[in-house]
């Protein structure tokens, strides 16, 4: 791939672009593996976690195969439908993190609350279900965006409250594309995964203990923490 080195805000948004550049240029085609992410990684000047991430991307939208201990290929797509895909990934940087993560503080923060008084023994078990799915894939240094994602969407259904949930539904596609982004910085600073983990254990055993005032401020705490972080 002959791509010059990408800018750093939104990095795997950029990634994305010079890929389909490649695509376009008829320098990747179907079946064909991609660079190794250190080869990529180094070739367009950004980090191997932020390569790791398009890829994540790139495979939950169908376009790319990830083969374990093989490496990536391209799936077999119509070109059309190809970069129609690609533009649409790149068209989702314009979620704002920080407006988002501001409304998610003035959602979310009650749902923990009321959590921790309404949830059902089988809610809070999902709960904490979510949370170990988060755990797993922390400890093999996922990006885990997802599992982050089904930890909160569960605790807003716990919540016994149709209008926070379906609020939540409504905003999950953009929360997932900003814990994408948030999550991927996280990824590479040392340990502090583990910190976040910590920060959603707080919330998790604040709701299972009953405890809807420390529920509140646990979750509060966590996303004025991931604000900061992006930040």
């Amino acid at each position: 791939m002959n791509s010059l080195p990408v800018r750093k805000q939104r990095v795997y948004h950029n990634i994305v672009k010079q890929i389909k550049t490649s695509i376009e240029k008829g320098e990747i085609v179907y079946g064909e593996k991609f660079p190794s992410e250190r080869s990529l990684a180094a070739e367009l000047a950004v980090s191997r976690t932020s390569v790791k991430e398009a890829f994540s991307v790139l495979e939950s939208a169908g376009l790319v195969e990830i083969k374990k201990g093989s490496g990536v290929y391209l799936r077999k797509n119509n070109l059309e439908d190809i970069i129609t895909k690609m533009n649409a990934i790149i068209q989702g940087v314009s979620v704002d993190i920080v407006e988002l993560m501001e409304l998610r503080l003035a959602i979310e923060q009650h749902a923990a609350y009321y959590a921790a008084e309404r949830g059902s023994e089988e809610e809070i078990q999902n709960i904490y279900h979510s949370y170990l799915d988060l755990e797993k894939a922390v400890a093999i240094d996922h990006v885990a965006a997802e599992e982050d994602l089904k930890f909160h969407m569960a605790v807003a259904k716990a919540a016994g409250n149709s209008v926070i949930e379906k609020v939540m539904y409504m905003l999950s596609d953009q929360v997932l594309e900003g814990l994408k982004e948030t999550r991927s910085k996280t990824l590479e600073v040392s340990k502090k995964s583990q910190v976040i983990l910590k920060e959603h254990k707080r919330i998790y055993e604040a709701i299972r203990d009953g405890d809807a005032v420390m529920a509140q401020e646990a979750m509060g705490e966590h996303l004025l923490k991931v604000k900061e972080r992006y930040l």
